[in-house]
């Protein structure tokens, strides 16, 4: 498999510095195994297997990276990290960022260039995923395609990850993503999974089917869940300057379910790591170049030098309709799935998360559910 260069593309946005948070904490941001039990869907979303294209990944290139303008002012920078939803009947839905991230925005944006800290919280430990083993079969494919298919998806950890609808409006059509539960009844994915700069504004009717396991109904073991509400950052919208390395910092999407999922299949953590450096990452979710509706994971080494402090990079291989999948460590320290990252874009050269840094951390957490 073809190695990153060992240059990242270089962060010309927010500069967030890492921020201590408690690895492991009582929720927000634990992992949970859910209790086992078996489940059908309450409030049934009106899944119709195969109408979904994939929703087309974003191109970042070093071109668009270097033309998007710093955010050196508070106010904006603040702005940014505001909350913009549409709940499932229509409402618009805005709230300003709370105090707390304010005042951590502000302090980081003033911190020294270097953000380095004495205290720095420790990467994950020893991360490779001990139920991901290696095996045959990762698309954008750098040298071989070495992802493999998850073939149970109903057991823990792949019984919290998805299959995102959404229709667009404009168009009618239904585009797929992938997406983690995080919590009972919070799903983690893509700002660019909910929200079209090219169709201009929301899309709509999302639909997640935790395990998702091929064509038909019935490969939806658990069926298909509605949405309450779906989120992004403020900045993901008002930075936009017409191409998509001008937000990819802000490039997060949350879908609170109608539902209480996660209390059965469980949810993955989720965390910022002050001193996040070479991990194994490991990407689960639904590529469209594979049959349709199957799962498949992908995992590859991250290496210090091609982590930002808005994004990291690895050669991790996926495709459109990989978009949203989380990117996590296995910490055999704590023995969790810590979500590091979103898996958002792709380049010439390397696939993109979004860090969950500092700021982004706490956005999630004031989203929580």
């Amino acid at each position: 498999m073809t190695k990153l260069t060992n240059t990242i593309i270089a962060s010309a946005l927010l500069s967030t510095a890492m921020w201590a948070m408690p690895a492991f904490a009582a929720d927000p941001g634990s992992a949970n195994a859910g209790n086992g039990e078996s489940m059908r869907d309450a409030m049934s979303g009106d899944y119709k297997p195969g109408r979904a294209k994939p929703i087309v990944t974003p191109k970042l290139t070093e071109d668009e990276a270097s033309r998007a303008a710093p955010l050196a002012d508070e106010a904006i920078a603040v702005k940014s990290y505001g909350i913009v939803g549409r709940s499932a009947d229509g409402k618009d839905i805005k709230i300003d960022a709370n105090e707390a991230l304010r005042d951590l925005i502000i302090k980081e944006l003033n911190a020294p260039a270097d953000g380095q800290k004495s205290d720095a919280t420790p990467g994950p430990q020893n991360t490779a995923d001990p139920d991901l083993p290696e095996g045959e079969a990762g698309r954008q494919v750098f040298g071989p395609d070495d992802r493999e298919q998850v073939k149970n998806t109903k057991t823990y950890p792949f019984s919290a990850i998805g299959y995102l609808e959404a229709k667009s409006p404009k168009t009618g059509s239904f585009g797929s993503c992938s997406a983690t539960l995080i919590g009972p009844r919070t799903v983690l994915t893509g700002a660019h999974c909910l929200y079209s700069h090219e169709d201009g504004g929301w899309l709509d009717e999302y639909l997640f089917v935790p395990g998702l396991n091929g064509s038909t109904t019935d490969d939806a073991p658990f069926g298909a869940f509605a949405y309450e509400s779906a989120y992004i950052l403020q900045g993901y919208i008002d930075n936009y300057q017409g191409y998509y390395g001008s937000v990819i910092p802000w490039d997060l999407g949350i879908v609170t379910l109608k539902q209480d999922v996660g209390t059965n299949l469980g949810w993955l953590g989720y965390a910022n790591y002050d001193d996040l450096g070479d991990f194994t990452a490991n990407i689960v979710g639904y590529p469209g170049d594979k049959p349709m509706g199957t799962m498949w994971k992908a995992s590859c080494e991250v290496h210090a030098e091609n982590i930002g402090t808005e994004y990291f990079q690895y050669d991790c291989d996926t495709f459109p309709g990989s978009s949203g999948s989380s990117v996590y460590a296995y910490d055999s320290g704590a023995k969790q799935r810590v979500i590091t990252g979103v898996n958002v874009a792709e380049s010439p050269d390397a696939n993109t998360a979004v860090r969950l840094n500092a700021a982004n951390v706490q956005w999630i957490n004031s989203l929580y559910k």
